[in-house]
Parts: C-alpha cells; structure tokens; sequence
C-alpha cells in the first residue's frame, strides 16, 4: 500500500483529537467510552492504528459524524488501474447479466455454447466472442454466487439460476 493510505489516518486522527480536544475529553474518556486500550487511541490520534474500527469507535465517542470525512478531498481512484483486458471483461460481465442473469434464460440451464449463440442473436457481442472470455465470466458469476452449475454435460458446465 502506498503512503496516501497513512497520510490520511494522520489527518482523521489529527481531526479525531482536535474535536476531542474542543470536548474537552480526556485519553481516559475516550478509552471508558470505547473499551479501546490507550496505546491504541494514541495510534488513532497520530494515524497509525490500521483497524478502521478504532477510528469508528473514536468518532462515535466523540460524536465526529463520519460524512464529514468528506472533507480530506480523496480522490476516489484506485491504487492501480484496471488493465484493457479486465475493462473488456467488464463490458461482457454486464452484457451477460443484463441479457442472460437477469432474465429467465437461465431458468432451465444453458452451456457456454448457447449463452453466446443467444448473446450474438441479440447483437450484444460481436460474433468473434470466444467461449473462453464467456466462461471466464461465467466463472466469476458462479464465485458471486450470481449462477450456479450444479450440473454438467461431460466436461461442459450447465450454468442455471440458483436456488435462491
């Protein structure tokens, strides 16, 4: 993880002790309202505890009402960004759930081979698909537990709704 992480738990921690400061709590105030030991309310307050939960608990007793972390200006961008293949991988994730999870197309259970022949017939994918990219989606879903395949056909997965 890179050092932004621990810029801002210095500055939450720094804004946790200020307005515990403006309460005029104590450390002993704060470790009777929280059960949360002393040296670990004093690595909130320098910001290197690294259980979130601590800061949490902090800010309940202090009564810091946590949207106004909003304030620290984050970037919401991603340490790393995705690569071309994943974003494409993406794109066909949302096509078969649009087209294929979120309809009744699963309800009897269909292989790799007829989720693409029904993906083509709707021009939601170009015909040079492969059943591999559809599969490696398939997968994904399965693991979110968004379809399942209870069944197969020799080495052929049978992907169905789950029982819910």
């Amino acid at each position: 993880m890179s050092s932004g992480g621990s810029k801002y738990r210095e500055q939450i921690g720094a804004k946790l002790r200020s307005h515990r400061l403006k309460l005029f709590l104590s450390i002993d105030d704060i470790i009777l309202m929280t059960e949360i030991s002393k040296s670990s309310v004093l690595k909130v307050e320098k910001g290197i505890a690294k259980d979130i939960d601590l800061y949490i608990e902090y800010a309940k007793a202090v009564q810091y009402p946590l949207e106004t972390l909003l304030d620290f200006k984050i970037p919401l961008k991603p340490l790393n960004e995705l690569p071309k293949d994943r974003i494409e991988s993406l794109k066909l994730t949302s096509k078969i759930r649009e087209h294929i999870v979120n309809t009744s197309f699963l309800n009897k259970g269909k292989t790799v081979a007829e989720i693409k022949e029904e993906l083509v017939r709707l021009k939601s994918v170009p015909k040079e698909i492969t059943s591999v990219a559809i599969a490696g989606v398939m997968r994904n879903l399965k693991n979110d537990e968004l379809v399942s395949s209870e069944e197969t056909t020799g080495r052929k997965a049978i992907y169905i709704k789950p029982k819910n």
